[in-house]
């Protein structure tokens, strides 16, 4: 069986939670603070959010900043 070496499109609201040490609300805030795309899959309660990894790897790069 072959490795999986891609890394998913999408991310989900707790995963970002974990990778930023924070809690779900911040990151539905941060999200749309900075107009992130919302993937809704499903409805109502049973659904799920997902956000487009591209534009959360491009916010932590906006993120960073160099200690003199």
């Amino acid at each position: 069986m072959k490795a999986r070496t891609k890394q998913p499109e999408m991310v989900a609201p707790m995963e970002l939670a974990e990778r930023w040490c924070c809690g779900r609300s911040s990151v539905d805030r941060i999200a749309r603070r900075n107009g992130f795309t919302r993937v809704c899959l499903g409805q109502g309660k049973n659904g799920m959010v997902r956000y487009l990894r591209k534009e959360v790897e491009a916010y932590e790069a906006s993120r960073q900043v160099r200690m003199a």
